[in-house]
C-alpha cells in the first residue's frame, strides 16, 4: 500500500524531463498560482534593429512593439482576466518593447535592468551576472503562493538561463523547484482566447 502511495505521489510531481503541459492544463496550473512566468515581449517592427540605446527612455533608437505586438499584449491580459489567473508583480527589462508589452497587458509592471538585453552585452562578467539573475528570478516563488509572477524578457537571456527558446509574443512557464526552475509548458497568446 505504501508503495502505490509513493508511486502516485511521485507521477503527480513532473520530473525536470516531463511532457509540458498542454494549453487548458497549464492555464489551470497557472490559476493555482506559485509560478513564474516568462513572457518575451511581443511581435516588434523589423524594419530596424536597435541602433541607438544611449538613452533607454527614448524609444527612437530602438526595435518596437509592432501595431500586431501590441494587439498580442492586450490579448494576454485579457486572456489572464478571462481565465482569472493571479499576477502578484510584472518584472520587465527597460527596453520599450518590454516595458510596453507589460504596459498593454497588465498596466502596471516594474523596470528591472537585470533584465538587460544579453546580445548588447560584451563583458563577459556581465554577461554571466545577467545569466544568473534571470535563473534566480525563474527559481524565485511569489510572495503569495496563490499568485504568479511575470517576467517580460528577451529571448537570448531565457536561452542561456533555463535553455528554452520562445518566439516573441509566447510564454514559458516555470514552477521554482530546489533543484531549479522546472519548465511546465509555454502557452502563446492565443491559448488564452480559449
Amino acid at each position: 500500500m505504501v508503495g502505490r502511495v509513493l508511486a502516485l505521489m511521485l507521477a503527480m510531481v513532473a520530473p525536470a524531463g516531463a511532457e509540458p503541459l498542454a494549453p487548458k492544463a497549464l492555464i489551470e496550473r497557472l490559476q493555482a498560482g506559485g509560478l513564474v512566468i516568462y513572457w518575451r515581449h511581443a511581435a516588434t517592427d523589423r524594419s530596424h534593429d536597435d541602433y541607438d540605446l544611449s538613452d533607454m527612455t527614448d524609444c527612437e533608437g530602438q526595435r518596437n512593439l509592432s501595431t500586431r505586438g501590441r494587439e498580442q499584449a492586450r490579448q494576454v491580459g485579457k486572456g489572464f482576466e478571462r481565465h482569472a489567473i493571479p499576477v502578484e508583480q510584472v518584472l520587465t527589462s527597460e527596453f520599450c518593447r518590454n516595458w510596453e508589452t507589460a504596459h498593454y497587458g497588465f498596466g502596471e509592471y516594474e523596470i528591472r535592468t537585470e533584465l538587460y538585453n544579453l546580445p548588447i552585452i560584451q563583458d563577459d562578467a556581465r554577461r554571466e551576472d545577467l545569466i544568473e539573475g534571470l535563473r534566480q528570478h525563474l527559481n524565485t516563488p511569489p510572495e503569495a503562493p496563490e499568485k504568479n509572477i511575470v517576467i517580460v524578457g528577451h529571448d537570448l537571456n531565457l536561452r542561456h538561463a533555463a535553455e528554452v527558446e520562445i518566439d516573441e509574443a509566447e510564454m514559458a512557464v516555470f514552477e521554482p523547484h530546489a533543484d531549479g526552475p522546472r519548465l511546465l509548458g509555454t502557452l502563446q497568446p492565443d491559448d488564452l482566447m480559449h
